[in-house]
């Protein structure tokens, strides 16, 4: 072991749990991010997604993300949700202790083969649309789902986005602070008084380019669920919208097309419509104050920050245009 990083230990002690607890013998690969996610390419050319996490994960949000993808699959989700796998044991989780003295939890996930929607460099009106539709159709599977570890709150729970307003003293230009309390406003004027009283249920919450996989314009995979929740269903838009309009020509259309997609599967209320230009908002101002949080804890962590301009620039052009077509585009 002479030589040996902590790095390479701790590979190999993956290595060794896979073997021990799943019988998978092959070689393994980091995922970017900044979670401990690892590619495993295994015998007959078969792959898996091992993911750790630390020890106090709850036990019931594991178990939630088990039930809600078996539930997904079982009502016939016509596209692929990542399934775990467990262990010997017959377990979804399996402890695993690594070089750096810590305990953590793993979960072995089944692969799904796809094209992250972010790597395209075309995403078409048809693409778009299709996003909108699938969105809608896991919608559609998951109303009769809930679980109790679903009602919680998180950081990035879009229903509240309140919860970061006080980082606004964090942003030191005066510009985009003024930018930001804009944002906030919007979200706690426009959207929050509403929300109460729209629909909810079970969402995904977490519906960005990086965790859609596509197979040309079709929407083949859907992965990460770790920020879903039980929310008012509008916000599944909320949330992916705006990842999707960043660093894009006329934003709004961009976004008009996806909720076309989703209204022709899942029609939408006046009322849902009329609060998704503020919960737009509302994701962004979350998504710049908690990178300006991250950066005070870390500047070095880059991975924090990523998108961090474009969710700028998307503000000010929200801005600037004061939602003029807003009712030609979503009403």
């Amino acid at each position: 072991m002479n030589g040996k990083t902590e790095t390479d230990r701790n590979e190999l002690d993956i290595l060794r749990c896979l073997l021990d607890h799943y019988g998978i013998e092959g070689s393994i690969a980091r995922l970017p991010g900044e979670n401990l996610n690892y590619l495993v390419s295994a015998a007959e050319g078969k792959r898996f997604i091992f993911k750790i996490v630390d020890d106090d994960m709850p036990a019931a949000i594991v178990a939630m993300e088990y039930e809600l993808i078996e539930h997904a699959v079982f009502r016939g989700l016509s596209f692929k949700l990542p399934r775990m796998l467990k262990n010997k044991q017959g377990e979804i989780e399996t402890g695993i202790k690594l070089r750096k003295n810590t305990s953590n939890k793993a979960r072995l996930l089944g692969y799904i083969d796809g094209v992250i929607l972010d790597s395209m460099s075309d995403i078409s009106v048809k693409t778009r649309k299709n996003l909108g539709n699938a969105l809608a159709e896991f919608d559609l599977v998951m109303k009769d789902f809930d679980h109790r570890a679903a009602h919680r709150n998180h950081r990035w729970n879009l229903a509240e986005a309140g919860q970061h307003r006080s980082k606004l003293a964090l942003i030191e230009e005066p510009a985009q602070r003024e930018l930001l309390a804009w944002a906030f406003d919007l979200w706690a004027t426009r959207a929050e008084p509403k929300l109460a009283a729209l629909p909810h249920q079970f969402i995904h919450g977490d519906a960005h380019g990086e965790n859609v996989l596509m197979e040309g314009d079709r929407v083949v995979g859907l992965v990460d669920f770790g920020d879903s929740c039980f929310n008012p269903t509008i916000c599944e838009l909320g949330v992916c919208l705006p990842y999707m309009m960043m660093g894009r020509e006329d934003p709004l259309h961009i976004a008009a097309d996806i909720v076309a997609g989703y209204h022709q599967a899942s029609p939408l209320s006046r009322e849902e419509r009329a609060v998704l230009l503020p919960l737009i908002c509302g994701r962004l101002a979350v998504s710049v104050s908690v990178a300006a949080d991250r950066r005070r804890i870390d500047p070095d962590h880059l991975n924090w920050f990523d998108g961090d301009a474009e969710a700028w620039s998307l503000l000010q052009y929200l801005f600037e245009n004061e939602f003029e077509r807003e009712k030609d585009i979503f009403q």
